[in-house]
């Protein structure tokens, strides 16, 4: 278990503390401890979706951002060029139900500035619910996306684990 940190921030309203950080109060501990096990991805921001019922609706739906572990960065674009279809492929197949959306975003990007050239490579997954929330509490179809998404989450997680099996052995 990973040590308890304290929030840099006090958690608002809508907000629980879990592990030191500040998250949206409907989120399953269970998805959450789930979603911080990955072995290929890092989870970089959750939300549960949130309805601004009181005012004129502002809805958002929820999501789940993912990030490629750092140890699995270096190269991703030679693993990329080779496993893509596969990658592609199996996020067609666990996210084609028409509850959710999904972006993968493959960046490369040189930064140079003070005498001083960087190179970062970095793939991020993004997925959307495509129904916004349209009440103050969070609904059985709210659930019912988060149960299926963070174990459509888990299981390319490990697609993509093993395909990258061979990237984090290079140390």
């Amino acid at each position: 278990m990973l040590p308890k940190r304290t929030p840099r921030r006090k958690c608002r309203d809508y907000e629980r503390e879990w592990r030191g950080f500040c998250v949206d109060a409907n989120l399953e501990d269970e998805w959450l401890a789930r979603l911080n096990d990955l072995q290929a991805f890092d989870l970089i921001s959750i939300c549960e979706g949130h309805c601004n019922c009181q005012a004129e609706p502002s809805m958002t739906p929820p999501h789940i951002k993912l990030r490629l572990k750092e140890r699995l960065l270096r190269g991703v674009a030679s693993y990329w060029d080779e496993h893509k279809m596969a990658v592609v492929g199996e996020v067609n197949r666990l996210f084609e139900t028409g509850d959710t959306y999904v972006n993968l975003e493959l960046k490369f990007k040189l930064r140079s500035g003070a005498g001083r050239l960087t190179y970062q490579e970095d793939l991020v997954v993004r997925i959307h619910g495509r129904h916004a929330r349209t009440s103050e509490e969070m609904d059985d179809e709210g659930r019912h996306w988060f149960q299926h998404s963070v174990t459509r989450v888990e299981d390319l997680d490990k697609t993509v684990a093993l395909l990258w099996k061979g990237a984090d052995q290079d140390d």
